[in-house]
């Protein structure tokens, strides 16, 4: 077993296997929602009576749901942005992505079973690695499937979005999913809550940050920091993703995981 642990990229296709039924489940579910939403669409297009009501809303309810500050209900890509984009879409594949995090490196060193692959000439820094690469595949595998969904539904509806802005959304979608996965927080504290509980506050923090710099000026410097708005702030479905800042969120989720595997490295297992 020691030898087949030790095998290049065994690390992640072990965990790979381990999650593969909630994938599928997490995968079917965001398919799910999309069709929901798609369908939707036709009793919603030329009702104006909808943007109408949002318009009176007050400034502060409206920057909870939309991530760029613009209520356009009147296209499917404003649509879309709002219902699937602006909130529900990257709280589940942050839940997701956390509970996935958690449980690649703290949680199995909270069963008891970190020990026996550790027990392989495998270094801890390469574990974390490979168990990173199996985070970011999952990710990927769940922003894929979403972004397929689109694209099928939005032929079958008449929603006419474009390849560009679909892989766009998907993109930043599972960008953030990999950004809000507990794994490096895992590594370095061996605690499975903790790393769940870390990692669910900075998504929460990322998403308030982005809503309220827009209805006060005392966060609009730090407007610019969160992920959330890095990587949802220009409507990637309407106006693409901002290369830059997906660049950027991805930098900064690589360097958690790096700083976790140096914490892990010198952490005491026994």
């Amino acid at each position: 077993m020691t030898t087949t642990i030790a095998a290049r990229g065994e690390i992640t296709r072990q965990m790979l296997r381990g999650g593969r039924r909630a994938l599928a489940a997490w995968a079917a579910a965001f398919a799910a929602m999309v069709a929901l939403y798609a369908a939707i669409w036709p009793s919603i297009q030329g009702n104006s009576r909808w943007q109408e009501l949002f318009n009176t809303l007050p400034q502060t309810y409206r920057a909870m749901f939309t991530a760029g500050g613009q209520l356009d209900l009147s296209t499917p890509a404003g649509y879309l942005g709002i219902e699937l984009m602006g909130f529900l879409g990257p709280a589940l594949i942050a839940v997701y992505a956390i509970s996935a995090g958690a449980a690649a490196i703290a949680g199995e060193e909270g069963r008891g079973g970190l020990e026996v692959t550790l027990s392989a000439p495998v270094a801890r820094g390469r574990m974390l690695t490979e168990r990173a690469a199996a985070l970011l595949i999952e990710m990927t595998a769940v922003a894929a499937a979403t972004g397929f969904a689109m694209w099928v539904f939005s032929l079958a509806f008449g929603m006419n979005l474009g390849v560009d802005a679909i892989a766009s959304a998907a993109a930043a979608l599972g960008l953030f999913g990999f950004f809000t996965g507990a794994l490096a927080v895992g590594a370095a504290t061996g605690s499975a809550a903790l790393a769940r509980g870390i990692a669910a506050l900075a998504a929460v923090a990322s998403y308030l940050i982005n809503a309220l710099a827009q209805v006060t000026s005392a966060l609009k410097t730090a407007r610019p920091l969160s992920p959330f708005y890095l990587l949802f702030g220009n409507e990637p479905l309407q106006h693409g993703l901002r290369v830059g800042g997906a660049l950027a969120v991805l930098a900064v989720s690589l360097a958690l995981v790096a700083i976790g595997g140096v914490v892990f490295a010198r952490r005491d297992l026994a």
